[in-house]
């Protein structure tokens, strides 16, 4: 076999050799010399373009720089042609020689395909790609790449995870097609995957909030401005190049690089604005919260109060009227006084959270260069102050690259790729968000002389009610005091080197090479000041409820990850007769990572010195060995460190081959070896076959091309594959991060983690596709669809084993699960005259996932991850209204359950059904563009369908906040809770059921758990698996993302002032979002960090 591809290839060249002889033979006196390059509108070279002479049988092919050469006769036409690319013709009177650009063929829309490994273009793939260039990528100017991907393409659907400046966003790409391993796609920038993981951190000392995590995927380091094109591989035959990284999809950066000419220097900069988003919490203020506050005394504690018995304090008004603490011994005027007194105050916290903010950024490149050698340089600086107050965000980012054309031959090339990121922020320890949704607004973040006021009821409830007090530093707790005397520091540096060659063995036969090598180091640093709450709740060596002695504390990492890439393919290309072409790629390809993560935390840290002081037991603490071991503890689990090491080796082919421009093959083949699995199960083979046909080229479709001028039809199977790095398949032993001691002594001390499984593999995904491209009119209007399923099979999951084992649970590759879907763009220019331009873009998807075989280790649908349905299934109770005469939510029963007794009415199971799921199945995006000579105004934005979400953000405090006692009756949901309304409510809290009001269309009644018994159990479920549906929320919007408005000054003016050329522009961002959800954001739903408005002035000058 390996002996009759080398005799083919062998004969592929001989023939190739031949046409080139033809072409260079001896002219006679009346011949010219053609010497071009075939370039495209960008100046990339058009390996393959042929150049036929009139009255000539067959035409040159271009080699793999383009260039070709030939003698024609004096006065005779040259054809040049290339699939996707206009033809152009040409006389020849005299030699011709230098760059001969084609353009983009309008009547099939025909676009550049990148895919990591070679160039085509999308008539001759077979696959289901996208592309984003680079005016597309202009809208958002303080964006990351991620979020400027979002709407722009069907099947990718792209969700923001909070607005904090620099963070990356949600992405996937047709699904999700694993439980526990990475479902993200795989990056690739200039043909290098990004291999930037950053190891996690776990000790017992360490809490949630003490790192940063916002640099952790190297995605927020790319700066928009150098990328050139984005195109988006979404299945098997177009990703399955990437083998066993590709099945969450892949999505490649193509990066600027310098073009033939004189030097180009090019400069942009963006001032922007940012407000507060477009929406609120709708919370109460100050007068409706201390109205509701009394007209809960009157109904549930004034009763009680007057008569001697038990009674429930809610909020100020229950503080005041019951004479607690400070209130004690007021009569009822001075009582009426001091509620008067702070309903002329409200405080919208998160008007205090929030803060308008200027951010810049500034851009500088430089590119040219000679037929030998091109060049690009650039330098950018964003800076994103964000909404939220001390949040900030800059990036510096330095490009080079240059190219060199030693010889005809040969074609090298070097990048150096240097990111800088800076995030700094209040310390994660406690979420101002959540403390903005349920403050009071009768709070005040300030006192009159400017010093920290201490929140009254945040903290209260419990030694209101008569128990004991919740724990407070000495001078309370204030949002502000932690946003102000907390931080976090992160710094990420990160450089990128890539070196690439290409030697033309034969006019068609080349051999590729890419080398690179990357670093990344990320620092951190968490300050908690000695007079926060965040420093009050870590004191390791004081009592929590005896002490008040506090010490402030700092946590640091360092973390580096240092990774290469190596690889070698040879690529043959010909285009036979104008009939046949022919792309054939083998290549071999390592890579590997090494990171390296290490913390060490500090207490009684001084921020001026960077000294330490860790505290001892107080004086008069009685020491004893246990004691000494206790202490050891502490001080073992404040260091530590994490290391991540892989390796890959891969072997790739993959054949292109088209018929008469019409009739496209394609087959791609690769292995990939991980040291992730045992040595039976290292090597994973994948690979794809695709076809696709033209119809618009045949004969019978030219009467229809007066209104349909495309029509082509593809179809594709294969597989990729994912590695799950969460699990490995052999035994495992962790340490505990203390060690047992003796008097002269330590051991190491570790338990088995876990269960061995040397079957352990890859998880798989099969794919298959049927797609149509039809363009009508002339291209004015083009439409895509697709259908396509997605079916992972040997996915790992955590199995239930016996106890005999020695272990609850092994991870096994035996889930499968599927996705199926359907897509559909359209594009269209709906105004084309001399003045006037106008299109428009529309995208919508569909996607089913579903579990098909899963053997869950947890019982029940409520866990949401059940066979036979979706991930992120929602399984609750089906809202039937309020009962008129308990004043409850009734849920509706299951028909195949009889229902008899108490029992039955009170099983939780009895009333669940499938509401659907968190993942909404449709999503899509829309652009709109309108332009009058030289001014345009653009707008787009994207919309989902059908997501559900529980609005349950919990509240700091319920009846289980006031006391231990067994509740009498126990309250169904969060919003029956009589206790929530301690704090802040929504401003329609008030609108309920009464015993004297029992009305069904507000809010169902308010119940205190310790008064009066109603029975609740004995006529429904009090589960809240069952009683949450009566939060859970339609998700579905459609968002307005942006607005933007730009001028290009006319080129006779500009030309003056010397200057290339001069725009200016002006960009609204998230404007406004249409949805049903009652919060802030459906997009990032609960208390988050929401997404800001923002509007940016831009000008961008070239010389």
């Amino acid at each position: 076999m390996r002996t009759l591809k080398i005799i083919i290839v062998m004969l592929l060249s001989v023939f190739s050799l031949q046409l080139r002889a033809q072409s260079t033979a001896k002219p006679s006196d009346s011949d010219v010399l053609v010497n071009i390059t075939v370039t495209d509108i960008s100046g990339e070279p058009l390996a393959g373009a042929t150049v036929n002479v009139d009255g000539k049988p067959i035409g040159v092919v271009a080699d793999v720089d383009g260039k070709v050469s030939l003698w024609v006769p004096r006065g005779r036409n040259i054809k040049v042609t290339y699939l996707g690319f206009q033809p152009r013709t040409v006389k020849i009177d005299k030699p011709l020689e230098g760059n001969f650009v084609l353009e983009n063929d309008e009547t099939t829309l025909d676009q550049v395909v990148v895919n990591g490994y070679q160039r085509s273009t999308k008539r001759r793939i077979t696959g289901s790609v996208a592309t984003i260039t680079e005016k597309d990528l202009k809208n958002m100017p303080l964006a990351n790449i991620d979020m400027l991907l979002q709407g722009k393409v069907a099947g990718m659907d792209v969700k923001a995870l909070s607005g904090r400046p620099g963070e990356t966003a949600k992405i996937r790409i047709r699904g999700t097609n694993t439980i526990t391993g990475n479902a993200d796609p795989l990056w690739v920038v200039d043909g290098v995957p990004l291999q930037k993981d950053l190891p996690t951190i776990s000790s017992s000392q360490v809490r949630a909030g003490d790192f940063s995590d916002i640099f952790a995927n190297g995605i927020s380091g790319i700066n928009p401005n150098d990328i050139e094109s984005v195109t988006v591989l979404k299945d098997a035959s177009a990703a399955a190049i990437y083998g066993s990284r590709a099945a969450g999809g892949v999505i490649v950066v193509t990066t600027k690089r310098g073009k033939q000419g004189k030097m180009n220097i090019n400069y942009s900069t963006n001032l922007s604005l940012t407000t507060s988003p477009p929406r609120d919490a709708n919370l109460m203020d100050s007068r409706q919260k201390l109205a509701w506050e009394q007209e809960l005394w009157d109904e549930f504690s004034k009763p009680g109060f007057e008569s001697g018995g038990r009674y429930p304090v809610i909020g100020v008004v229950g503080m005041i009227r019951s004479g607690y603490g400070k209130y004690a011994g007021l009569s009822k005027e001075e009582q009426d006084a001091e509620i008067e007194r702070l309903g002329q105050h409200s405080t919208n916290w998160f008007d205090e959270l929030f803060r308008n903010s200027f951010s810049q950024s500034h851009n500088l490149s430089l590119s040219g260069g000679s037929e030998k050698n091109t060049y690009y340089i650039s330098l950018g600086y964003s800076n994103n102050n964000g909404l939220v107050k001390k949040s900030e965000y800059d990036r510096y980012s330095i490009s080079s690259k240059i190219d060199i054309k030693p010889n005809k031959r040969v074609k090298m090339g070097l990048s150096a790729d240097m990111g800088w990121q800076r995030s700094r922020g209040s310390s994660g320890n406690v979420d101002p968000f959540k403390y903005a949704y349920f403050a009071n607004p009768y709070e005040r973040p300030y006192n009159d002389n400017g010093s920290y006021s201490a929140d009254q009821t945040y903290f209260s409830i419990r030694s209101a009610n008569g128990n004991l007090d919740h724990p407070l530093p000495e001078a309370g707790f204030n949002v502000m005091r932690e946003i102000n005397n907390t931080s976090v520091k992160d710094n990420n540096f990160s450089l990128t080197l890539i070196g690439n060659m290409r030697v033309d063995i034969l006019d068609n036969l080349s051999f590729e090479g890419l080398a690179s090598y990357s670093y990344v180091t990320d620092n951190t640093d968490n300050f908690n000041d000695r007079d926060t709450y965040a420093a009050w709740q870590d004191r390791p060596f004081d009592n929590t409820f005896t002490s008040k002695r506090t010490y402030s504390n700092i946590t640091q990492s360092s973390t580096y990850n240092r990774s290469y890439n190596l690889r070698g393919q040879l690529h043959y290309f010909n285009t036979f007769n104008d009939i046949h072409y022919l792309s054939a790629l083998f290549g071999s390809e390592i890579r590997g990572q090494y990171a390296k993560s290490i913390f060490t935390k500090r207490y009684g840290y001084d921020p001026v010195s960077g000294n330490s002081a860790i505290p001892v037991y107080r004086d008069g603490t009685n020491i004893d060995f246990e004691k000494l071991q206790e202490y050891a503890r502490i001080v073992d689990g404040l260091s530590g460190q994490s290391i991540v090491e892989d390796r890959f080796a891969s072997f790739y082919f993959s054949l292109d081959y088209v018929l008469l421009k019409r009739y496209i093959l394609s087959l791609t083949a690769r292995t990939d070896g991980s040291n992730n699995f045992g040595n039976d199960e290292q090597f994973n083979p994948t690979g794809s076959l695709g076809l696709a046909w033209n119809v618009d080229q045949e004969k019978f479709f030219q009467p229809l091309k007066k209104w349909m001028s495309s029509l082509s039809l593809r179809a594709s199977f294969g597989y990729t594959g994912n590695i799950n790095k969460s699990v490995s398949p052999e035994l495992i032993m962790d340490y505990h991060n203390s060690y047992r001691r003796t008097d002269d002594d330590y051991f190491r001390m570790g338990w088995l983690k876990n269960a061995p499984n040397p079957k352990l593999r890859w998880e798989k995904t099969r794919d298959w596709k049927l797609s149509l491209d039809a363009g009508f009119f002339n291209e004015r209007l083009h439409l895509t669809g697709e259908v396509y399923n997605r079916r992972t099979s040997d996915a790992v999951s955590n199995v239930i084993v016996p106890y005999t084992t020695g272990f609850s649970d092994q991870v096994y590759n035996t889930t499968t699960l599927e996705n199926s879907g359907v897509e559909f763009s359209l594009t269209g220019t709906f105004l084309k005259t001399k003045d006037w331009r106008g299109s428009v873009s529309a995208n919508i998807a569909y996607n089913y996932n579903k579990l098909v075989d899963y053997n869950s280790p947890v019982s029940g649908l409520s866990t949401g991850v059940h066979k036979g349905y979706p991930l992120g299934s929602i399984f609750s109770g089906k809202l039937q209204g309020i009962d008129p005469q308990l004043g409850v939510y009734t849920y509706e029963r299951r028909p195949d359950v009889v229902f008899e007794t108490a029992a039955d009415r009170n099983l939780y199971t009895n009333y669940l059904f499938y509401l659907g799921t968190s993942n909404a199945p449709w999503n899509g995006g829309y652009s709109l563009s309108v332009g009058y000579k030289r001014i345009t105004l653009g707008l787009g934005g994207s919309y989902s369908i059908n997501g559900k979400m529980l609005n349950n953000i919990q509240s700091p405090v319920n009846y289980t906040s006031v006391s231990s006692m067994t509740a009498v009756e126990t309250p169904p949901a969060q919003i029956n809770d009589l206790y929530v309304n301690h704090l802040n409510v929504r401003t329609d809290a008030s609108e309920r059921w009464t015993p004297a009001n029992p009305r069904t269309d507000a809010n169902p009644r308010i119940i205190d758990a310790y008064g009066e018994f109603i029975g609740l159990k004995n006529y429904m479920t009090l589960s809240s698996t069952i009683n949450n549906a009566s939060m859970l929320e339609n998700g579905s919007y459609f968002k307005l993302s942006s607005l933007a408005l730009s001028y290009s000054f006319d080129e006779s003016l500009i030309k003056r002032w010397g200057l290339g050329s001069l725009s200016v522009s002006f960009t609204m961002n998230n404007i406004f979002t249409i949805t049903n959800y009652s919060g802030i954001d459906p997009e990032t739903p609960g208390a988050v960090y929401p997404l800001a408005r923002q509007f940016t002035f831009g000008v961008s000058v070239g010389l």
